[in-house]
């Protein structure tokens, strides 16, 4: 297997400054400064902006490295955006075409209805989540990573590769893909994107075992002597012994430690909420034996890792009355989206170089960390008729992607401390050679032009879906006869009128308490 350092014997001198000065100038600001302005549209509720600033931001990625986290972005964008009111999001009529010369000017187009608007965002979210699939699939196709993107990341950081996406994004991405087709009335369309959700969670356990024997092969390599010192001979740099240092192991281990706080024990790459909509989806509207089978095994399994959650129970019985030809009848679920999920930020943990460089005792690498929003409103009033209820999470979207998060953390750890060292021996060589032929001066110089880039070039990749929600909550009630429903966010209530079916579905979010509370509602039978 051929890796960064490997390959690394091969580059001259010169090509590997040039390749570190480049990425210098190219700028290495982290993902969460390249999309603040975004974040805080959708945090703040300026709905409008942030689907300017991410269809800005997605069609600049087209093609590149950050095309696909830039696209899930939008799909859950524009999401958001088929819930909000029409005045809200950009108007979506075609701009006027100008009268040529001596022509009276077209009449106005007529104001889109509130369901045309709605319409048209649900159907761009589905095709902005089918690029981001798109681009899931091509780099599931590819057999290995190509070399000269492993190279580029040797010298500068893992955010110069290509996103390919966590496991996490891959099933939030078919579950709400899922959520358009409902909202959308293709119920056929709803249920390949369910068995695609499942059919990741599976996947993802074996992809991350291929992971996990990426990195151990490239640790042994590091460790057999890949690397060349400043004095031109082989050094081998052991991952593991610089993890198990007593300066940079208890850092390592407070990061990690503070990114796993809220997790939940779910089970890899398990997500309860793209489980209950799948138990909710063939319980309903199961066709067969194993459909209707299918639906009482999802929801179990969601029973089983929120049984604290009083409404799955209910659940549970009426997914077993169906399976005797009892359909469920009368009931209106109330899914609500809260707050925004964990982001990533980065964290300087010093790591030994001793081993591979003299020079540099030890060099400060960046690793990434998950920080949590706790602003966001902790439940949703709901009432019908005399009955009133709070919704109750179903899944906590911080617990699953700190879980994803623990899987990943060995690979970024080896990865990491492998590209540091990199980084650390090109320096020494470079510094070392300008010594030898032009003094210490000149050797002083380049080891400060060789820390400047690397210093420059030192940060982590904390690419990550950031409009995710905090936590996915529900409720499940009879419908009343008035047909109307209130909800109460905080204080801010509304008034949700049911259209005529057995089941329907009222899908709130709130991205933070000081946000617009945004509510819609199809009928799931």
């Amino acid at each position: 297997m051929h890796t960064p350092t490997s390959h690394l014997r091969g580059l001259r001198l010169g090509q590997v400054a040039g390749a570190l000065a480049l990425a210098l100038l190219t700028g290495c600001a982290t993902y969460e400064q390249q999309t603040q302005q975004f974040t805080d549209s959708t945090k703040t509720g300026s709905f409008a902006s942030a689907v300017i600033q991410i269809d800005q931001q997605a069609a600049k990625s087209a093609g590149s490295k950050d095309e696909l986290v830039f696209r899930l972005e939008q799909g859950a964008t524009l999401l958001t955006a088929a819930m909000a009111d029409p005045t809200m999001v950009p108007d979506i009529r075609p701009a006027p075409v100008a009268p040529k010369k001596g022509e009276a000017p077209s009449p106005p187009l007529p104001e889109p209805t509130a369901a045309e608007v709605h319409k048209h965002y649900f159907t761009r979210s589905v095709a902005a989540f089918d690029a981001a699939e798109a681009k899931v699939n091509a780099w599931e196709e590819q057999a290995k990573v190509k070399v000269g993107a492993e190279v580029g990341a040797a010298m500068t950081n893992q955010a110069n590769l290509p996103y390919r996406g966590r496991a996490y994004d891959k099933v939030m991405m078919n579950t709400y893909k899922a959520v358009g087709y409902l909202a959308l009335g293709d119920k056929d369309k709803a249920r390949v994107e369910l068995n695609r959700s499942l059919q990741r969670q599976r996947d993802a356990v074996a992809a991350n075992e291929k992971r996990i024997l990426s990195a151990q092969e490239e640790a042994e390599l590091s460790r057999t002597g890949q690397l060349k010192d400043e004095k031109g001979k082989s050094a081998a740099y052991d991952p593991d012994m610089a993890r198990n240092d007593a300066r940079t192991g208890p850092a390592l281990q407070a990061a990690l430690d503070a990114s796993l706080a809220p997790m939940k024990p779910y089970g890899d790459y398990v997500n309860p909420f793209s489980v209950f909509l799948d138990g909710l989806f063939f319980t309903v509207l199961g066709e067969g034996g194993s459909d209707l089978e299918r639906g009482r095994k999802s929801f179990e399994r969601v029973a089983s890792m929120v049984p604290e959650n009083p409404f799955i129970r209910a659940d549970l019985d009426a997914a077993a009355s169906a399976a005797e030809g009892k359909a469920p009848e009368g009931i209106t679920y109330v899914i609500f989206e809260t707050g925004t999920a964990a982001a990533r930020d980065q964290v300087r943990v010093d790591i030994p170089t001793f081993l591979v460089s003299s020079r540099t005792p030890y060099v400060g690498a960046a690793f990434p960390k998950l920080k949590f929003n706790e602003s966001y409103i902790p439940s949703l009033s709901v009432k019908a008729g005399e009955q009133t209820v709070n919704t109750a999470t179903v899944a906590s979207m911080d617990s699953v992607i700190a879980n994803d998060f623990k899987n990943e953390w060995p690979a970024i750890v080896t990865k990491t401390m492998i590209t540091t060292a990199t980084k650390a021996i090109i320096a020494a060589v470079v510094q070392k050679a300008a010594e030898d032929r032009g003094g210490m001066w000149a050797g002083l110089a380049a080891g400060l032009i060789m820390g400047g880039i690397n210093s420059a070039t030192n940060i982590a990749d904390t690419r990550t879906w950031t409009s995710l929600p905090k936590e996915f909550q529900y409720a499940r009630l009879a419908t009343p006869e008035s047909r109307e429903i209130t909800i109460d966010a905080g204080g801010v209530q509304k008034t949700v009128a049911l259209a005529p079916g057995s089941v329907n579905v009222v899908y709130v979010k709130s991205a933070s308490p000081t946000a617009p509370l945004l509510v819609s509602s199809f009928v799931l039978k």
